[in-house]
């Protein structure tokens, strides 16, 4: 990609959600384009008391520029700023201006340059201009190149194509898992049933129908409204009123009460196909919900196991008294995994770019490639795949369980038919934290002649049999997969550097270089040069990058004490020791005031810790989440094979990430090609640089760093969307595309 797309976006505010339910569809859109190497300038007006109720500052994703609200100078002053955008938006409701920022729009496009018109609430347009055939937008409305709504489907659709939309597509509300994610119960949010929503006349009544008069008909439940506008209404004496919420507890009253409920606004429950951000803001939450029933539904929850529908108060009640705490939570996880699978704001902006792509040929920025299949719910074709890995049960003392237990997660959930087969070993089993995987199949074996007698049906049927690095007996392992299976047969290399340092020496145990021809595929978690080595020096017929990723699920942002200044997580490696003694190690001596903190297992008794480092000989996965958020920063220690390779992002890098914990790393070929450095991560050499960023970066700059690594981490390197790069290999080389040919 040479460039993103300059975009101009003009709407009510980005940056406070005060009486603007639209804020956090934006700032999903928004941070994700971002993510994906666009640039947006959002254009706002000074009005309705919103800026004196900002609930996040100016994002490091966007450029915000706040005109007044009085006049319209600053208005004119903005338009000019944009003209030279190669996409203007206009979103609907702005407040102010809102007629006038219609046609100028227009006019201040250059050649070449794209307008669209965002409609935010597309069923009251709609009305408005039905009501009036003299509403100056209906002139309007045939000259921009496209029209964009969040919701309506072919209602929507149809009616502007009727008013001459040259093309009109609903990018409806999504989650922004970066933002809206489990949190712990707050006290001041607990009840049985909670609504969070603004007091809107279109909604109040469909509220007292749906929400107050449930509580009028269970007396001993307890319920919570939130929202701004419902200070002089009367409730009835089970209802607590919270006011505003402000976006930044959105999670904790999502998460408190035993369920939430959404409720729509007249004109979208009319329409249908518009669920609200809410919605997505509590599946993400993994929140159980009862909503009220509008046409649509089921293309984004399934009724039923994922969301509770209702048509009236009496049928809310029934599922109030009927729910339990374990199907609650069971609704609610089965929410997150569909709308993490198909309803994130990553995926509206992949659609908003491959609408863009169709646009004119005449348009002269260039989008990014993007991969092909869309990385949405289920898999074209359902696959049969065997992994034989070091383990997937037990983390102790590797890296390759919270790889395997992601990838095999994730295609699971895409529909997939996975089998892992893991070897029984002593070390393993005694320290088994996840001995049986909620997804797909895991079996034990001990022994090769076992695994032979047992899974070679399974083996020899697979449409893809992949074996992992550091397997035991793996050389003999390969030999037998690679003469049994009669699908495609693929070696999947989560130490490339070391297997390649091994190879050279012939000391490899799992790998010979005579092996590896009879793969068809070689997936490594090194990428850069180093592919081409593969093939080219040791006979591999395709070498990939398949690295290493994170599973949102289990690594985001939790709100905790900040209890160490630098923490490490990782096995003893001698190599790593120098690096790890300079950048922390002698940091803490130089800094006695500072809290530091390692964390992983077999470090010599001879290493003389300094006493503000505290040691924790084993950390369960489990429990990485927290350890990292409890760090206001991270060190990243790099392999020294992997140094030399380039290229080679651990798993802890994007983990941390995750978390937007920022991150102190060592230097390395490639690492910008993951984060940019000094904005998405830092790099220290010495000990004095160690120190300077961990004494003196501001506060606000710290964060921003780890939010920035954050998104790129949510777009770029999730489990998602590894499965899916694996699957799309797969699915190629099964077809016999000429990329996959043996040479």
């Amino acid at each position: 990609m040479k460039r993103g797309l300059n975009i101009a976006f003009f709407g009510s505010s980005l940056v406070s959600a005060y009486w603007n339910g639209a804020a956090t569809y934006y700032r999903g859109i928004i941070r994700h384009l971002h993510a994906r190497g666009h640039h947006v300038t959002f254009y706002e007006p000074d009005a309705y008391g919103r800026q004196e109720h900002r609930d996040i500052p100016d994002p490091s994703w966007a450029k915000v520029v706040v005109y007044p609200g009085q006049g319209e100078a600053g208005v004119t002053r903005a338009l000019e700023q944009a003209r030279d955008a190669d996409l203007i938006i206009k979103a609907s409701g702005v407040g102010v201006f809102d007629e006038l920022l219609e046609g100028a729009v227009l006019e201040i496009r250059r050649p070449n340059a794209l307008v669209a018109f965002w409609d935010v609430d597309a069923p009251a347009t709609l009305d408005r201009v039905e009501k009036n055939p003299q509403d100056a937008f209906r002139t309007h409305i045939g000259r921009y190149d496209f029209i964009f709504t969040y919701g309506g489907g072919d209602p929507v659709v149809n009616a502007y194509k009727n008013l001459g939309a040259r093309e009109c597509v609903p990018i409806y509300n999504a989650l922004d898992p970066s933002t809206h994610y489990p949190v712990p119960p707050q006290e001041k949010f607990s009840a049985d049933l909670g609504f969070l929503g603004n007091r809107l006349p279109d909604r109040e009544a469909r509220v007292e129908e749906f929400f107050l008069s449930t509580a009028t008909l269970l007396p001993s439940k307890s319920f919570l409204l939130g929202g701004s506008g419902w200070g002089d209404k009367a409730l009835p004496p089970n209802v607590r009123n919270a006011g505003h919420v402000y976006t930044r507890d959105h999670n904790a009253f999502n998460c408190t009460p035993l369920t939430v409920l959404n409720i729509s606004r007249a004109s979208m429950a009319r329409y249908g196909f518009s669920p609200a951000t809410r919605v997505f803001e509590a599946a993400g939450a993994a929140a159980c919900m009862i909503t009220d029933r509008w046409e649509g539904i089921e293309q984004f929850l399934e009724p039923g196991r994922e969301i509770l529908v209702a048509d009236n108060s009496q049928e809310v009640a029934a599922h109030l008294q009927a729910l339990t705490p374990q199907r609650a939570r069971e609704i609610g996880n089965a929410a997150w995994n569909r709308v993490q699978a198909q309803h994130t704001y990553a995926h509206r902006v992949e659609q908003l770019e491959r609408i863009l792509q169709s646009a004119s040929p005449s348009v002269s920025v260039n989008m990014p490639e993007l991969p092909e299949p869309e990385l949405t719910g289920k898999a074209q074709q359902k696959l049969n795949i065997v992994i034989l890995g070091l383990s997937i049960t037990s983390s102790w003392g590797n890296g390759h369980a919270t790889t395997y237990r992601a990838l095999v997660r994730e295609l699971h959930m895409r529909g997939h038919d996975v089998l892992f087969l893991e070897r029984d070993m002593p070390w393993y089993a005694e320290n088994r934290d996840m001995p049986q995987p909620p997804f797909g199949r895991t079996e034990l074996y001990a022994s090769l002649d076992e695994l032979k007698n047992r899974y070679e049906k399974q083996i020899s049927a697979a449409d893809c049999v992949i074996v992992g690095s550091y397997v035991p007996e793996g050389i003999a392992l390969g030999e037998w997969v690679t003469a049994t299976a009669r699908g495609l047969k693929a070696f999947y290399d989560i130490d490339t550097p070391v297997t390649l340092a091994r190879l050279e020496q012939n000391a490899c145990e799992y790998l010979s270089q005579s092996l590896m021809p009879r793969y068809d595929l070689y997936f490594s978690f090194t990428g850069g040069p180093t592919l081409r080595r593969i093939e080219k020096e040791l006979g591999a017929p395709r070498a990939l990058a398949l690295y290493c990723s994170v599973d949102p699920e289990m690594y985001f942002p939790k709100s905790c004490e900040r209890n160490w200044d630098l923490g490490y997580l990782g096995t003893y490696s001698a190599d790593r020791q120098p690096t790890l003694e300079t950048l922390l190690m002698e940091a803490a001596r130089r800094w006695p005031d500072g809290r530091m903190v390692v964390a992983g297992p077999q470090y010599p008794s001879s290493i003389q810790w300094p006493q503000n480092v505290e040691r924790i000989q084993h950390l369960p996965p489990a429990n990485h989440r927290r350890f990292y958020n409890q760090q206001r920063f991270t060190l990243n220690v790099t392999r020294a094979d992997m140094v030399k390779a380039g290229f080679s992002p651990s798993v802890r890098l994007f983990e941390a990430a995750a978390c937007g914990t920022p991150i102190i790393s060592d230097n390395w070929d490639g690492l910008d090609s993951f984060f940019k450095p000094s904005d998405e991560i830092l790099i220290a050499r010495t000990t004095d640089e160690a120190l300077l960023l961990l004494r003196e970066l501001p506060e606000d700059e710290r964060e921003r760093i780890g939010e920035r690594a954050r998104a790129r981490v949510l777009a770029e390197h999730t489990a998602a969307r590894r499965a899916l790069e694996l699957e799309s290999y797969l699915l190629s080389a099964l077809a016999g595309t000429p990329a996959f040919a043996r040479r």
